[in-house]
Protein backbone atom coordinates (compact mmCIF):
# COMPACT_ATOMS: atom_id res chain seq x y z
CA UNK A 1 0.00 0.00 0.00
CA UNK A 2 1.03 3.58 -0.59
CA UNK A 3 2.48 5.35 2.45
CA UNK A 4 2.83 9.13 2.18
CA UNK A 5 6.11 10.72 3.14
CA UNK A 6 6.10 11.39 6.88
CA UNK A 7 6.43 14.75 8.55
CA UNK A 8 8.97 13.21 10.94
CA UNK A 9 12.59 12.56 10.04
CA UNK A 10 13.41 9.83 7.52
CA UNK A 11 15.28 7.84 10.15
CA UNK A 12 12.31 7.78 12.55
CA UNK A 13 9.90 6.95 9.80
CA UNK A 14 12.19 4.21 8.48
CA UNK A 15 12.47 2.63 11.91
CA UNK A 16 8.70 2.74 12.47
CA UNK A 17 7.72 1.34 9.10
CA UNK A 18 10.72 -0.93 8.56
CA UNK A 19 11.07 0.17 4.97
CA UNK A 20 14.56 -0.17 3.57
CA UNK A 21 16.55 2.94 2.72
CA UNK A 22 16.61 1.91 -0.95
CA UNK A 23 12.81 2.03 -1.15
CA UNK A 24 12.75 5.51 0.36
CA UNK A 25 15.23 6.82 -2.21
CA UNK A 26 13.25 5.27 -5.08
CA UNK A 27 9.81 6.09 -3.68
CA UNK A 28 8.27 6.90 -7.10
CA UNK A 29 8.97 3.34 -8.24
CA UNK A 30 6.78 1.83 -5.59
CA UNK A 31 3.84 4.13 -6.21
CA UNK A 32 0.79 2.19 -7.37
CA UNK A 33 1.77 0.95 -10.82
CA UNK A 34 -1.79 0.90 -12.15
CA UNK A 35 -2.17 4.66 -11.64
CA UNK A 36 1.21 5.40 -13.19
CA UNK A 37 0.43 3.18 -16.16
CA UNK A 38 -2.93 4.91 -16.71
CA UNK A 39 -1.25 8.32 -16.52
CA UNK A 40 1.41 7.35 -19.08
CA UNK A 41 -1.20 5.82 -21.40
CA UNK A 42 -3.34 8.96 -21.18
CA UNK A 43 -0.39 11.22 -21.99
CA UNK A 44 0.61 9.06 -24.96
CA UNK A 45 -2.96 8.94 -26.28
CA UNK A 46 -3.39 12.71 -26.02
CA UNK A 47 -0.03 13.24 -27.78
CA UNK A 48 -0.93 10.84 -30.60
CA UNK A 49 -4.34 12.43 -31.18
CA UNK A 50 -2.80 15.90 -31.16
CA UNK A 51 -0.09 14.96 -33.67
CA UNK A 52 -2.61 13.21 -35.94
CA UNK A 53 -4.98 16.16 -35.85
CA UNK A 54 -2.21 18.63 -36.69
CA UNK A 55 -0.91 16.44 -39.52
CA UNK A 56 -4.36 16.36 -41.11
CA UNK A 57 -4.77 20.11 -40.72
CA UNK A 58 -1.55 20.77 -42.63
CA UNK A 59 -2.69 18.80 -45.67
CA UNK A 60 -3.84 21.41 -48.20
CA UNK A 61 -7.28 20.85 -49.65
CA UNK A 62 -7.31 20.44 -53.42
CA UNK A 63 -10.22 22.03 -55.23
CA UNK A 64 -11.37 21.00 -58.70
CA UNK A 65 -10.82 24.57 -59.92
CA UNK A 66 -7.09 24.28 -59.13
CA UNK A 67 -6.81 21.28 -61.45
CA UNK A 68 -8.74 22.61 -64.46
CA UNK A 69 -6.89 23.06 -67.74
CA UNK A 70 -4.21 21.24 -69.67
CA UNK A 71 -1.10 19.87 -67.97
CA UNK A 72 1.84 18.66 -70.06
CA UNK A 73 4.72 16.44 -69.00
CA UNK A 74 7.98 18.20 -68.17
CA UNK A 75 9.70 15.18 -66.61
CA UNK A 76 8.59 11.58 -66.28
CA UNK A 77 10.00 8.88 -64.03
CA UNK A 78 9.50 5.13 -64.12
CA UNK A 79 10.64 3.46 -60.88
CA UNK A 80 12.45 6.74 -60.08
CA UNK A 81 14.50 6.53 -63.29
CA UNK A 82 13.98 9.37 -65.72
CA UNK A 83 12.08 8.08 -68.75
CA UNK A 84 11.99 9.66 -72.20
CA UNK A 85 9.27 7.16 -73.25
CA UNK A 86 6.68 9.32 -71.48
CA UNK A 87 7.37 12.40 -73.64
CA UNK A 88 4.18 14.01 -74.94
CA UNK A 89 2.04 12.84 -72.01
CA UNK A 90 -0.74 15.24 -71.03
CA UNK A 91 -3.79 15.48 -68.80
CA UNK A 92 -6.61 17.93 -69.45
CA UNK A 93 -9.30 18.48 -66.82
CA UNK A 94 -12.74 20.00 -67.36
CA UNK A 95 -15.23 21.38 -64.85
CA UNK A 96 -17.85 18.68 -65.56
CA UNK A 97 -15.69 15.88 -64.13
CA UNK A 98 -14.37 14.77 -67.52
CA UNK A 99 -10.75 14.58 -68.55
CA UNK A 100 -8.62 13.82 -71.58
CA UNK A 101 -5.30 12.01 -71.36
CA UNK A 102 -2.98 10.01 -73.56
CA UNK A 103 -1.68 7.94 -70.64
CA UNK A 104 -2.58 4.69 -72.42
CA UNK A 105 -0.84 5.75 -75.65
CA UNK A 106 -3.89 7.23 -77.39
CA UNK A 107 -5.98 10.22 -76.40
CA UNK A 108 -9.04 9.06 -74.49
CA UNK A 109 -11.78 10.67 -72.45
CA UNK A 110 -12.41 9.51 -68.90
CA UNK A 111 -14.17 10.65 -65.74
CA UNK A 112 -12.22 11.96 -62.77
CA UNK A 113 -12.91 12.62 -59.11
CA UNK A 114 -10.85 14.20 -56.35
CA UNK A 115 -10.71 12.55 -52.92
CA UNK A 116 -8.40 14.49 -50.62
CA UNK A 117 -4.93 14.19 -52.20
CA UNK A 118 -5.97 11.49 -54.69
CA UNK A 119 -7.12 11.90 -58.29
CA UNK A 120 -9.31 8.98 -59.37
CA UNK A 121 -9.47 8.34 -63.13
CA UNK A 122 -12.36 6.09 -64.12
CA UNK A 123 -13.69 4.89 -67.47
CA UNK A 124 -11.97 5.44 -70.77
CA UNK A 125 -9.08 3.15 -71.65
CA UNK A 126 -7.97 2.54 -68.06
CA UNK A 127 -8.69 3.23 -64.40
CA UNK A 128 -5.93 4.76 -62.30
CA UNK A 129 -5.43 6.44 -58.93
CA UNK A 130 -2.87 9.27 -58.82
CA UNK A 131 -1.48 10.78 -55.63
CA UNK A 132 -1.19 14.54 -56.00
CA UNK A 133 2.06 15.49 -54.29
CA UNK A 134 2.33 19.05 -55.65
CA UNK A 135 -0.23 21.40 -57.10
CA UNK A 136 0.15 25.13 -57.63
CA UNK A 137 -0.56 27.61 -60.44
CA UNK A 138 2.12 26.24 -62.75
CA UNK A 139 3.05 22.71 -61.65
CA UNK A 140 1.35 19.43 -60.88
CA UNK A 141 3.16 16.30 -59.67
CA UNK A 142 1.29 12.99 -59.84
CA UNK A 143 2.44 9.59 -58.58
CA UNK A 144 0.86 6.25 -59.39
CA UNK A 145 1.60 2.55 -59.66
CA UNK A 146 0.48 0.72 -62.81
CA UNK A 147 1.20 -2.96 -63.39
CA UNK A 148 3.61 -2.93 -60.42
CA UNK A 149 5.63 -0.04 -61.92
CA UNK A 150 5.90 3.25 -60.01
CA UNK A 151 5.44 6.41 -62.05
CA UNK A 152 5.99 10.06 -61.17
CA UNK A 153 4.84 12.75 -63.56
CA UNK A 154 6.06 16.33 -63.23
CA UNK A 155 3.60 18.38 -65.28
CA UNK A 156 3.45 22.04 -66.23
CA UNK A 157 0.34 24.10 -66.91
CA UNK A 158 -0.18 24.72 -70.64
CA UNK A 159 -1.90 27.62 -72.30
CA UNK A 160 -3.04 25.28 -75.11
CA UNK A 161 -6.62 24.04 -74.86
CA UNK A 162 -8.17 21.46 -77.18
Amino acid sequence: PFVPFPSTSLREWNERTRVSQKMIIFAPLWLPTHSMQRLIESILLISLVSISFNACKNEPKIEQEDLLGRWELQEGFRNEQKSEDLAGLFFEFFGDGKMLTNMSGVTAEAQYELKKQTLLQRGGDMDADYQITTLDDSSLVLMTTLREVNFRFVLGKSSQIN
